[in-house]
């Protein structure tokens, strides 16, 4: 194993039905989404969103799953933001 690769973080979403997925990287994304003053909005969760689809994440594209995502992420960006805003 080579000690220099890239670590990839790995998160388990939680929808309000029950569903759990499993994303990467989703902490890094919030972390410079934060570290450049994004604030919690619908804009920064599709900010979130592209990012999870560009680091290879499969995000269905029916609206309704897109929704469900949003909110999903809005309230792990909410407790991101909240946990470090003494930084």
């Amino acid at each position: 194993m080579d000690p220099n690769a890239p670590t990839v973080s790995r998160r388990t979403l939680r929808f309000i039905d029950g569903t759990q997925v499993a994303v990467s990287n989703l902490n890094e994304i919030m972390a410079v989404l934060h570290s450049v003053g994004k604030e919690v909005n619908k804009e920064t969760a599709d900010e979130i969103i592209a990012g999870l689809e560009a680091m290879g994440n499969y995000i269905p594209a029916s609206e309704v799953t897109r929704r469900e995502y949003r909110n999903s992420l809005l309230k792990e960006y909410e407790e991101y933001v909240e946990s470090h805003k003494d930084e």
